[in-house]
């Protein structure tokens, strides 16, 4: 390879690995901005029902995760092979890895009739069904009943955007540990400061 061509292959992968981080951080922030407009002041005041609402997201992510992503995905052996399955291009990444629409409730409802042994999948949903319950029940605790439903809907709004930004912060933390090996971590570094500060100041705003 010529110093020209392995520039531009840097130059590639550095745009690619830009766009991809771009797009998570436009997501986190363009949901906070819509759900500061829907919703009542007082939900982000109440700690209680909003970690609820980000554990169920955050459970979720991992679920679907776990019933679309087989072991050969989080295999370390084959991460940095050339037939690795995160050897992708940034539009692969995107519409495959990604892609909002193969993590649909159709992942849940087919991933039993494959591996109906799999006794860690029904932990991980009875957790996810669990953590449902009670962030849907929680502002019934705080508020009256009509304000409460409004909360209850806001928790599954915010659980889905949560669910999302895990699956794509796993995926993309793979896909840059086969893109630039152990850089990886530093970017790991950089995505948990945004998203810690993130966090500390949108319900501030």
């Amino acid at each position: 390879m010529t110093d020209s061509g392995g520039f531009l292959a840097i130059a590639r992968i550095a745009l690619g690995m830009a766009l991809a981080l771009a797009i998570p951080m436009a997501v986190a922030a363009i949901a906070a901005r819509l759900l500061r407009r829907v919703m009542f002041p007082d939900y982000s005041e109440d700690p209680l029902v909003t970690a609820l609402a980000k554990l169920l997201g955050i459970a979720a992510g991992i679920l679907l995760i776990y019933a679309r992503l087989d072991w050969r995905y989080f295999d370390l052996h084959q991460l940095f092979v050339p037939e690795s399955p995160w050897n992708l291009t940034l539009w692969q990444f995107l519409g495959e890895r990604v892609n909002p629409l193969n993590y649909g409730i159709g992942t849940l409802i087919d991933y039993p009739s494959g591996h109906p042994a799999d006794n860690s999948f029904f932990l991980l949903l009875a957790v996810v069904a669990a953590l449902a319950l009670a962030a849907i029940a929680a502002p019934f605790l705080f508020w009256p009943v009509a304000m409460a439903r409004r909360a209850a809907l806001y928790s599954i709004v915010l659980a889905g955007f949560t669910a999302y930004l895990t699956i794509y912060v796993v995926c993309l933390l793979l896909w840059s540990l086969y893109l630039l090996n152990f850089w990886t971590f530093a970017l790991a570094g950089v995505m948990f400061q945004y998203y810690r500060m993130r966090a500390k100041h949108a319900w501030h705003r």
